[in-house]
């Protein structure tokens, strides 16, 4: 037969150790199967891994998994290893040479085969990362510990001896050790021990699978891992067959395992390195861990056979192992430091040993037996008919001899069995000496009397049918146990005289109570599972079953009994969820069993109440049983409780109204009374008050029984009398007697403290199941139940109007009051069961318990303190003690759920919104102050419960776990719930009153001021889940340290996040956790379970030190290289082997984190995979290793197709993170740009989104933001790419697969306006008092695209379940509601991600391909997409407004570039269109809100007109005059809507001093103005221009701004001049509007306004130092000429001598024009400092100058007398400027940039052909030129 491929087990090591794939070994394993989350569990990995036919066969046969080596092992070695399996020999990390002889070396130190000793090598190998982060601290870490805690030096030498070393070593020094082959070798060895220990719980957990269904432990897994797993559960015969084939493979593991131990440590290995004895003591404490988990299979296995009997060579083998150890009686473990492996061992031990006997089985077949006295044992498969009773009870026998304590329970089973075998065995030895005697006499009378008829004879005759046994002395045969117990009693009765063997045998282990505590304390046992704990336990109650006979109703077993059933179910354990299913449950087994109810359950109800506690005790624990279906004894506790048949007390001794009666009594102990018995009555004291409900008055004909001996005392005579009354009631009434001694009498006596607290924590149980009943699962926080029918019995005859709460309530305010006469200690118990009580109230009346802790001394109050600091107080913190904390601590975190639960449920006022019926809202009674100040009096009680933690000497280390895993989860939700959602800076969210109490923790543990004090628990959660031992053993200790762990973790995050989002300073928690992050490092290599936690603070950490203005603190620097290296190894995992997305998303989170925040060296470890010191070795500082983090997200994102989406998108985040803050990623990635050919066909093949929202709108989210994330890449390549000079090719590569981001790389189409309102309006018109923005998540948590977006669903379903409208009848409610708003925002958030980046890409290609026409295209059609989609505004939130600016922004951008090149005059006519079309549908334009959106479309709209006059290409077929016609008609409505009415506007604001308006809106008005009237044939409209512009009265405006201008100066700029006279200047361009300008006598305005007046009086230069001059110089160069001369244009003579006479009342000026162009040197007088350069504004003005002169002087020609001659020198100007066109390199030296815009054209080349060297020189020169032409004619003329 082919042998089954092991490539699941056992991977390629191509793929382990060259490749990325982990290996999944056994501890990774056992490490899924003990998940809590059920998240592992139902990983891929694992999940194949055991649906792998290899792992079946290897569970099936464990000892092949570490099997002795052998020739055929040796050959599969050699092909696993060959070159041809190993295709790359060796790597940077590893040689397979070195794999092999490590192999070679362990397997002959370790006696196991090659293949196993390479499975450990290949783990060891991919664990040495972690392996280091769990080594030895260095210095530098043991000093930043040291000055994190505030240790001195005495505190430190503790400190650093937990870690295993007094003084630390320099981490070059560990590393170095590390390395040696000597540690190498030994890791080697602790992993084999690891791998055996895992192994075998692997085995014991899959066990627990295939046998009951389920994991041992509690998890959350929903799924049938018995299918998942292919473990299927068998019919009976069948599990049996397997169970007796399994059970001597296992039990044969076991005694080899023991084996080992017996011969010791010494006989494994002669090496040297491993002759430890750390080590030895490692393999002892593997091997034993490995027997307990062996037993444990074997207990299971034997379970499953149910009531047959195991193989009897099992037995035989099994009673031969516990002989050889005598029940590990004779291990002493203790002294050896592992005392917690002792329990375990002796508890299954027993267990097993009490299993293959049967107890119950075995003796009822021989007390059936006894009866018939006919050996049935032909039909019977008992081993007390084989010779293997006689090695049971010889091993027995030895085990009592020894006084064996573990044996105890197995001495006791087996001397029941044998008292019955005995008892047989007499029983027909008896008998059958009788029918022998009797045959004789019938024979002697024979004889004498031989005509006697046989006939007569009483004797049966044989016949040859089948006879009737009885009577027949052949019948009595010999039974085939006869001569065991002959042989065992003859043996026994021969040595000493006493009680028969199996008497002797019960009496020696129940002297005392013995065996009944060695059960008791065998069934608290931790280090077992819950599961197996209960079978366990199942079986020890049968025990007491079959023993009751003998024991009988005794305080001894009825304690053992109330153990087994109290076992994992306190209140706490029924409140946390901790139950089994009613088949594995041990109650609900007692609970099924009616003998066994017969036998204790009645027993104890006979003795209520005189016995009180045991029946008590007995409903608490049976109560617990939730779910046990239609079974007849499913309500049996409530039914007893509620009608209770009699009761029993002690006879008044004056009482004797009774008569006796005679019934079926045999002792005649049955009487009648004959008159009323009051069980309660008024004292004397209280005569003058009435009984207001005399109830419990036993009635004159009641029957009774004595129950003691009516010869005894009077007062000392106990009777049970019938009287069906409440127990429910009877106790309610007794605790509120119990408060009121002195005023009541009762029968019953008064309660002690110990009954009181019973009784307290019997209701605490009863309303809690009855809620988790009613509620379903009991983790409804917001389903308040309106009462409670067992709190309305319990009160149903309380006096005085008060209920059963008020009378605990007052049981506790009596028992927290100081100097009590009662003890101490017994005060403390009774307030636990208070407490509990409270918590289990504050399910149904919240606002009871809210405020009676406002008026209780339980807590703290502005005037005095709580008493709970003071009875917990003192130092050594006791059992008692200890449970009362814990369950204050837990009733605070209840209430704290009950507080944010109930949130809504308190602002509705008066009623609860329900469909059925309006009922009473049980929250409207509690006050918000009440809330406030309870919660922040809970929050101070917890800090200082925390910080004491670490003082507290505790009975042992997991109490100290348990409390602070209580305490911390309430810091994590105040927090949480103050600040996750809604504004957190506000006090009005719906959690606002727990506000004060979430700022308290904050104000402890960020202020300045905190000292280490607060810190040093933290510190100790971390040091204490380091250096506590690890075991396979006690899982729910465990699970409890890890979820400690986790919730320290998560509490000093949420303390970083919470600072950062109230901006409170961090910085003293920062310096904490910065020099403790090697421990957090070291966490993540501790367990799987702490790893997420510990990489989410780090990041946290790394976010906050990120937002310093200065150098962030370095990740790196306190945790070393090497540290640091190997925790990112560690990490480089990426969760493998589960792959959980959780873990996967937070990992890569982490890394893009570290980029982002200036972590330089850790960053380079994850980019390069080379620490600093080992790149600053190498040539190449920039070298990425291919095993670095960055190398695997290119390989990742290269096959993206076939990535997980969720995976995708962190993967692609942190390649955007690593481009855009390190550059040189770039660069390096493009050596192999195979990766973007994987992301190029995954965006080619998306679909539209709006195609994929219909189906599924998360997913849509997701492809949009992957998109967003590829788009983003895509241009920082081609941004770098361009400037190597490189981007063409893939530009042109890119063209082709962007038709996903034209589609909808714009539009944010997801967005459902109508979705959101109605949602909105809709809920808040449901739950008054709170609107869905209460509901808004805030920054405190990432948050991840889907149902839970933007909403809080989850915090929204805690507070509003309460309400069905919420669910729906149809899953229709608000919920879905809210789902659908989340993922419909989740796209929105995607699609504006997604435009981004299409912005970012299309600029980069339109920059690198500037000439393409289908880029072109593209960017036309995004144009009018951004537009478009601009004139629909989605909404007014700041998001939308936001994502239109940016939209027209690209707009702009896109247009800008357009129009460089020639466009198609449709393309322009429709661009156009889009453009007014989006500008006319902006309201108030000017707003606050709305112009700089305004602004941006103003700037496209010149943009667009510009490209008329760039020449725009004519469609051959288009008719042209219609289009421009269209086109002159848009224009006029531009100047009409635009111009007029925005110049007219403007000017209004700006008198208005609005601070909203700049200079560049009049700049932007007046550059459209002249676009528009510059348009070709717009002179045609010159009317209804005119008719525009006075209806809006612009020019009016336009003077009045000028006028007012020297007023309205920016910082002594009076820019608006200059923009008014500009604008007036354009509007002058048309004659006809320049007419009407001087009729409406414009000019005289303008010399008549101050800033002309200070024109006329000042030097203006175009370099003057002060703005005003500049400013001013401007106007009259850029203005006021070029305006004279269109006037003189349009009207020529006209206005000819107005303008000429303005003119020379500028004669200084005049005069300056002139000199600035002197020749340098010319003028002698002139100072030499007087700046002496070429401006183009002063060329402008020349030439303004000359054209007037020349124009004036033309028209002077025909009018003299009227027109004056203008006084310019404009022949030196000539000469002038013909110097300065001859000097050309003076004038390039002379040559002077003014502003921005000349400097830029003085760096830029002209057109090609031009002699000048810059734009600058061109214009000027053209200016110069044109000058000179001017001139030169008049020059010429005359």
């Amino acid at each position: 037969m082919a042998s089954v491929p092991d490539r699941n087990y056992f991977p390629p090591l191509d793929e382990s150790l060259f490749g990325d794939r982990v290996l999944l070994s056994w501890k990774h394993v056992a490490t899924a199967l003990s998940d809590p989350t059920g998240q592992r569990q139902t990983a891929p990995a694992v999940i194949d891994f055991f649906n792998d036919e290899y792992v079946h066969g290897i569970l099936r046969d464990p000892a092949s998994v570490f099997a002795s080596p052998s020739d055929a092992t040796k050959k599969v070695f050699e092909t696993k290893t060959a070159p041809v399996n190993t295709t790359s020999a060796s790597n940077d990390r590893v040689d397979i040479k070195t794999i092999k002889e490590d192999s070679e070396w362990l397997s002959k130190n370790a006696n196991i085969s090659l293949v196993a000793a390479l499975r450990i090598v290949v783990v060891e190998f991919q664990s040495r990362p972690a392996s280091y982060l769990t080594g030895p601290l260095s210095s530098q870490d043991a000093t930043n510990l040291q000055e994190a805690a505030g240790f001195n030096n005495g505190q430190a030498t503790s400190f650093l001896s937990a870690f295993g070393a007094t003084q630390a070593s320099d981490a070059d020094e560990i590393l170095a050790d590390f390395e040696k082959p000597e540690a190498k070798k030994r890791r080697l060895f602790r992993t084999y021990l690891s791998e055996r220990r895992h192994f075998m719980m692997v085995v014991d957990y899959t066990t627990s699978i295939a046998i009951y269904g389920r994991l041992p432990v509690f998890t959350r897994v929903d799924r049938n891992l018995a299918q998942l797993y292919r473990f299927k559960t068998s019919a009976d015969s069948q599990q049996k067959d397997k169970a007796e084939t399994l059970l001597p493979v296992y039990l044969k593991s076991a005694i080899e395992c023991m084996g080992l131990v017996e011969s010791g440590y010494s006989t494994i290995t002669k090496e040297d390195v491993l002759l430890d004895e750390t080590i030895e003591l490692e393999w002892l404490r593997a091997m034993l861990t490995e027997v307990v988990h062996t037993m444990s299979v074997i207990f299971q296995l034997a379970d499953s056979l149910g009531d047959a009997y195991a193989p009897l060579d099992i037995i035989s083998d099994w009673f031969g192992f516990m002989e050889a150890y005598c029940f590990f009686d004779k291990m002493q473990l203790a002294s050896l430091g592992m005392a917690e492996l002792v329990l375990p061992l002796k508890t299954l031990a027993a267990a097993i040993s009490c299993t293959f006997l049967r107890p119950v089985k075995t003796i009822t077949f021989l007390a059936n037996q006894n009866q018939d006295a006919t050996p049935v044992e032909d039909i019977h498969d008992s081993y007390i008919f084989t010779e293997v009773v006689g090695e049971i009870h010889k091993c027995i026998i030895a085990a009592a001899e020894v006084d064996s304590e573990a044996g105890s329970p197995v001495i006791f089973t087996w001397s029941v069995i044998f008292h019955q075998m005995e008892m047989s065995w007499r029983g027909r030895t008896h008998i059958r000496d009788d029918r022998v005697e009797q045959t004789n006499r019938y024979n002697f009378e024979a004889k004498n009397e031989p005509d006697q008829s046989p006939a007569s004879i009483d004797v049966a005759i044989p016949t040859l049918t089948r006879r009737n046994s009885t009577g027949s002395t052949f019948s009595i045969e010999h039974s085939k146990f006869d001569t065991f117990i002959s042989e065992a009693v003859a043996k026994y009765e021969n040595r000493e005289l006493g009680p028969p063997l199996g008497e002797r045998l019960a009496i020696a282990v129940t002297t005392g109570g013995r065996v009944h505590d060695i059960i008791s304390r065998m069934a608290s046992d931790t280090s077992l599972p819950p599961l197996i704990r209960s079978r366990i336990n199942n079986g020890f109650i049968g025990l007491l079953k079959v023993t009751f006979p003998v024991v009988g109703y005794r305080s001894e077993p009825v304690m053992s009994l109330l153990s087994l059933l109290l076992t994992d179910r306190d209140y706490w354990d029924i409140a946390n969820q901790q139950t089994l299913s009613p088949e594995h449950d041990v109650r609900a087994s007692m609970l099924k069993d009616t003998h066994l109810l017969e036998l204790y359950l009645e027993q104890s109800l006979d003795r209520y109440p005189y016995e009180l506690m045991p029946f008590l005790r007995l409903c608490r624990s049976l109560c617990t049983v939730i779910d046990l279906g239609d079974h007849e004894h499913a309500d049996l506790i409530m039914n007893v409780l509620r009608n209770t048949p009699s009761l029993s007390l002690v006879m008044p001794p004056s009482f004797v109204h009774y008569e006796m009666v005679e019934d079926d009594d045999p002792f005649g102990n049955t009487f009648e009374l004959t008159a009323d018995i009051p069980l309660i009555s008024l004292s004397p004291s209280w005569k003058r008050r009435i009984l207001e409900d005399d109830v419990y008055r036993v009635p004159a004909g009641a029957l009774g029984r004595f129950l003691t001996n009516e010869s005894e005392s009077q007062s000392d005579r106990v009777i049970k009398i019938d009287f069906v009354h409440s127990t429910l009631s009877l106790l309610g009434r007794r605790l509120e007697i119990n408060m009121m001694p002195e005023g009541y009498q009762t029968e019953m006596g008064l309660l002690q403290s110990d009954e009181v607290a019973e009784i307290i924590m019997l209701f605490a149980t009863l309303i809690r199941v009855d809620f988790m009943k009613s509620s379903g699962s009991g983790s409804n926080l917001s389903l308040i139940l309106q009462d409670s029918d067992i709190i309305s019995e319990a009160s149903k005859h309380i006096s005085g109007g008060k209920d059963l709460v008020t009378v605990v309530c007052d049981v506790m305010d009596y028992y927290l009051q100081e100097g009590l006469t009662v003890d101490e200690e017994a005060a403390v118990f009774v307030l636990n069961a208070c407490v509990q009580f409270l918590n289990a109230v504050s399910l149904i009346h919240p606002s009871r318990v809210w405020s009676y802790l406002a008026r209780s001394d339980l807590l703290n109050s502005d005037s005095k303190a709580g008493r709970l600091t003071s009875i917990t107080g003192t130092l050594d913190l006791i059992a008692s003690r200890f449970d009362f904390l814990d369950s204050s601590v837990q009733m605070f975190s209840q209430l704290i759920d009950t507080a944010m639960a109930s949130a809504v449920q308190r602002r509705a006022k008066n009623k609860v919104a329900t469909r059925q019926k309006s009922e009473p809202n049980p929250l409207i009674g509690i006050a918000s102050k009440v809330l406030s100040r309870v919660s922040r009096s809970i929050a101070q009680a917890c800090v200082d419960i925390f910080e004491t933690t670490s003082t507290w000497r505790f009975e042992s280390e997991d109490k100290r776990i348990s409390l602070l895993n209580h305490v911390l989860p309430i810091f994590n939700k105040l927090i949480s719930y103050c600040f996750s959602m809604g504004n957190p800076q506000s006090s009005e969210n719906l959690t606002s009153n727990l506000r004060s109490a979430a700022l308290h923790i904050l104000d402890c543990f960020i202020e300045p001021t905190t000292g280490t004090l607060r810190f040093q628990p933290i510190l100790s959660s971390f040091t204490t889940a380091l250096t506590i031992s690890t075991s396979t053993l006690y899982p729910q200790l465990n699970q409890t340290l890890y979820r400690q762990v986790t919730s320290v973790l998560d509490f000093a995050t949420n303390l970083l996040r919470v600072s950062t989002l109230l901006e409170k300073p961090s910085s003293m928690i920062e310096n904490y956790l910065f020099k403790s992050c090697t421990l957090l490092a070291r966490l993540s290599a501790t367990s799987d379970y702490l790893c997420g936690p510990a990489i989410r603070l780090l990041e946290a950490l790394v976010i906050n030190a990120g937002k310093s203005e200065n150098e962030p603190v370095s990740l790196l620097g306190y945790l070393g290289p090497q540290t640091s290296k190997s925790f990112l190894q560690l990490l480089s995992s990426l969760g493998e082997p589960f792959l959980l997305p959780k873990d996967v998303k937070l990992i890569w989170r982490f890394f893009s984190s570290v980029l982002r925040n200036r972590q330089q060296w850790i960053s380079s470890c994850l980019l390069t995979g080379q620490t600093p010191r080992e790149v600053m070795k190498k040539t190449s500082k920039n070298e990425v290793s291919s095993h670095s983090v960055f190398a695997t997200a290119l390989k990742k994102v290269s096959k993206l197709k076939a990535l997980d989406t969720d995976q995708a998108l962190v993967v692609l985040d942190f390649l955007a993170s690593a481009q855009n803050f390190w550059p040189w990623t770039v660069f390096t990635s493009q050596k192999d740009t195979s990766y973007l050919d994987g992301l190029r066909e995954y965006v080619r093949d998306l679909r539209p989104s709006h195609l994929a929202a219909k189906s599924n709108a998360t997913q849509a989210a997701i492809e949009a933001r992957i998109a967003a994330y590829i788009g983003e890449t895509f241009a920082m390549q081609l941004y770098h790419s361009r400037h190597l000079g490189n981007a063409d090719s893939l530009a042109k590569k890119l063209v082709a697969d962007l038709d996903y981001y034209l589609r909808d790389g714009v539009e944010v189409s997801g967005y459902n306006k109508s979705l959101h309102s109605n949602f909105a309006k809709n809920f808040s018109d449901k739950y008054s008092g709170c609107s869905l923005d209460d509901f808004k998540r805030t920054l405190l948590e990432p948050r991840d695209l889907g149902v839970n977006y933007y909403y809080d669903l989850d915090r929204a379903n805690d507070m509003l379940s309460f309400d069905p409208g919420w669910l729906g009848r149809k899953d229709n409610g608000f919920k879905m509601e809210m789902e659908l708003a989340n993922t419909n925002l989740s796209l929105v958030d995607a699609q504006i991600a997604l435009f981004h980046a299409w912005e970012f890409l299309l600029v980069e290609l339109s920059i690198c391909l500037p000439t393409n026409d289908t880029i072109a295209k593209q960017m036309l059609q995004t144009a009018q997409q951004c537009l478009n989609a601009n004139q629909g505004i989605l909404g007014p939130e700041a998001i939308f407004l936001k994502l239109a600016d940016a939209r027209s922004g690209l707009a702009l951008v896109l247009i800008q570039r357009l129009v460089r090149t020639p466009l198609a005059s449709t393309d322009i006519d429709q661009l156009l269109d889009t453009v007014v079309a989006t500008i006319n549908g902006v309201d108030d334009p000017f707003s606050t809100e709305n112009v700089p959106y305004y602004r941006t479309l103003l700037k496209a709209l010149f943009v667009t007109l510009r490209a008329y006059q760039l020449g725009g290409k004519k469609s051959p077929d288009s008719d042209h005059n219609e289009t421009s016609v269209l086109v002159t008609q848009t224009v006029l409505n531009i100047l009409d809507r635009v111009v007029g009415q925005g110049f007219r506007s403007l000017v209004s604001l700006i008198h208005d001093n609005a601070a909203t308006v700049l200079p560049e809106d009049l700049g932007l008005i007046t550059a459209i103005l002249q676009a528009c009237l510059s348009l070709p044939g717009i002179d045609q409209s010159q009317t209804q221009i005119l008719n525009i512009i006075a209806s809006h009265n612009c020019v009016y405006a336009a003077t009045s701004l000028y006028s007012w201008a020297d007023k309205l100066a920016d910082q002594g700029d009076p820019i608006y001049g200059e923009l008014s006279i500009l604008f007036l200047l354009e509007l002058s361009t048309l004659p006809l509007l320049a007419e009407q300008m001087a009729c409406d006598g414009v000019l005289s305005s303008l010399l008549s306004a101050n800033l002309t007046k200070f024109m006329l009086k000042s030097n203006l230069s175009p370099y003057a130092d002060l703005p005003v001059i500049q400013r001013c110089y401007s106007i009259w160069a850029k203005g006021l000429l070029p305006l004279l001369l269109n006037w003189l244009a349009a009207l020529g003579a006209t206005v000819a001598p107005e303008i000429a006479f303005v003119l020379n009342q500028f004669k200084h000026l005049l005069k300056l024009s002139v000199e600035r162009f002197e020749v340098p040197g010319a003028n002698r007088t002139q100072s030499r400092s007087t700046p002496h350069f070429l401006t183009l504004i002063a060329t402008t003005e020349i030439h303004s100058l000359a054209l007037l002169v020349k124009v004036i002087s033309a028209l002077r020609v025909n009018n003299t007398r009227d027109i004056p001659e203008v006084e310019w020198d404009a022949t030196s100007l000539l000469e002038n400027v013909e110097f300065w066109l001859a000097s050309d390199r003076l004038l390039k030296e002379r040559l002077l940039p003014l502003g921005t815009r000349e400097t830029e054209w003085r760096g830029m080349k002209p057109s090609a052909g031009e002699p000048h060297d810059n734009v600058l020189e061109a214009r000027l020169c053209a200016q110069i030129q044109a000058v000179r032409d001017v001139l030169g004619e008049d020059a010429e003329t005359e």
